[in-house]
């Protein structure tokens, strides 16, 4: 008797069950297809109206809208350690060691890159793409890596709300010789690439006027920050370090000098970005892995944004 009524709840339960995948598989099909209308708007660089699909796509629930756009939970700026995170002591450990090898990096390369050495090399290469030209110059590295450095700045960037217009590999020899993302309002970056292109002086950025530091506000400046250092950041969770952060932190030097920065101020911020940065980018290591996949394959805007969404961690975005 029992074992009838178990066979007689189970199926109107398994209906149910198969109701409510069924559903939720048609919300899914629904998101890709909006968000292959964001690929079309990309395409025509519309991207006003990309962006404005996004916020429409916000409004409704997961799986049908998006609930990791722009989304992200952040560090206060008033935290500057890992330790005032209180988290546990094995995350806290891990976080903190990782912290302190990312900011060396950083160090490391911003002493590099105010070398006369450094700047003879680079005075014949200067470009205005957001690369890593310091890939042309390692025939060691690997595919995955580059990918994982990209995938970095656009997870960030999406999270934040910063959505990326455009990305691409191009590969030498069958090597990664240049890998960027393009993202919708850092536009002022093509300013900066013609104050650096008119300057004899690479790491010698002229200083901005206080109007172009009004003209940004904090909350693009900090976003900026946060996912410049997205790549470098992904390379150290994934590999334990970084090799493609050079070009990176030097735009990142620049844009602080060029928007009058003070030393102090620059290091706040960088320090918090990297901290604000770290703990997003831990939290969602599927959608990081898999995104770098899909940008590996050249997947569409659209749909790396959709492998976002099915791997975010959604509990705690």
């Amino acid at each position: 008797m029992n074992m009838c009524v178990g066979v007689v709840a189970g199926g109107p339960l398994l209906v149910a069950a198969a109701a409510a995948k069924k559903e939720e598989e048609g919300h899914g099909h629904g998101r890709r297809r909006a968000l292959k209308m964001v690929d079309r708007e990309l395409s025509n660089a519309n991207f006003k109206s990309a962006l404005s699909l996004l916020k429409q796509l916000q409004r409704h629930p997961p799986p049908a809208g998006l609930s990791g756009f722009a989304a992200a939970t952040q560090v206060p700026r008033r935290v500057s350690s890992v330790e005032l995170l209180h988290l546990s002591v094995t995350q806290t450990s891990t976080l903190h060691s990782l912290f302190d090898a990312i900011l060396y990096s950083i160090n490391t390369s911003l002493q590099s890159s105010s070398s006369p050495l450094h700047e003879q090399q680079q005075e014949t290469c200067v470009t205005g793409d957001e690369h890593n030209d310091l890939y042309l110059q390692d025939d060691v590295i690997q595919h995955k890596q580059v990918a994982h450095h990209e995938a970095g700045h656009f997870l960030v960037g999406y999270l934040l709300g910063v959505l990326p217009k455009h990305y691409k590999f191009s590969c030498m020899e069958d090597k990664i010789a240049d890998a960027n993302v393009k993202f919708l309002g850092f536009e002022f970056l093509t300013e900066l690439d013609d104050v650096v292109l008119s300057n004899k002086h690479l790491h010698e950025v002229k200083r901005g006027n206080r109007a172009k530091k009004r003209k940004l506000s904090n909350t693009v400046v900090s976003k900026f920050a946060c996912v410049i250092v997205g790549g470098l950041v992904a390379e150290h969770l994934a590999f334990g370090y970084s090799k493609g952060h050079h070009g990176d932190v030097e735009k990142l030097d620049r844009v602080l000098k060029w928007l009058q920065f003070t030393e102090g101020e620059a290091n706040n911020l960088t320090r918090w970005a990297v901290l604000n940065t770290l703990t997003i980018l831990h939290r969602h290591t599927k959608a990081r892995s898999t995104l770098a996949e899909a940008m590996l394959d050249g997947r569409s805007i659209g749909y790396c944004i959709d492998v976002i969404e099915t791997n975010l961690n959604h509990q705690n975005i």
